[in-house]
């Protein structure tokens, strides 16, 4: 990304999302992006290569701050303790971020092979943090929280939202749902 932050480009990028979000990216052409934006469609291409790489950029910022969660600081401590922060804390960007997760649960079949590899790559690495979190807070013996814990980790918060439930309730509710089908390690 070119842009500075001070451009009109930069200050309109999170309309981008909310218009991605909104109606599908796969719905959204370019010439209603740069409208969107403010911008013309040829100025739109000195700010970005493709409507595509922007739809990775959203993804890949979710995606990092999902790996955020597992920062040292927050695993200081009872592992169950620190599962219960990332929880809380995955509840958290959730409730900050909820089109990022919308983008990235929907929208990143419309990526290209080689954006798709970059983000298979970023999940890798979240299913990693997360098997080892559990593995140490006693739900899984390594390697076993795998791709379904995985997806339900990832999916949860959004499915979540959908019920009257405080936050308390919700976090109670992702860490059962997180936990439910691992056998207890040991």
């Amino acid at each position: 990304m070119t842009a500075t932050s001070g451009s009109r480009f930069a200050r309109n990028r999170p309309k981008a999302l909310e218009l991605f979000a909104r109606r599908g990216f796969a719905q959204v052409s370019l010439r209603e992006l740069a409208r969107h934006l403010e911008l013309t469609a040829g100025s739109l291409y000195s700010h970005c290569a493709s409507k595509e790489e922007l739809l990775l950029e959203f993804i890949e910022e979710h995606y990092l701050a999902l790996l955020s969660l597992f920062d040292r600081r927050q695993l200081r401590g009872c592992p169950r303790a620190a599962l219960q922060r990332v929880v809380e804390g995955l509840l958290a960007l959730y409730e900050s971020n909820p089109l990022h997760f919308q983008l990235a649960t929907r929208d990143a079949g419309c990526l290209t092979d080689e954006q798709r590899q970059c983000v298979e790559r970023l999940r890798r690495q979240l299913g990693q943090k997360l098997d080892a979190l559990l593995g140490a807070a006693g739900y899984a013996s390594p390697g076993q929280a795998c791709q379904p814990t995985l997806e339900l980790f990832e999916h949860l918060p959004l499915w979540l939202a959908r019920y009257p439930q405080d936050r308390e309730q919700r976090c109670a509710t992702l860490l059962r749902s997180l936990t439910a089908a691992l056998a207890p390690a040991g």
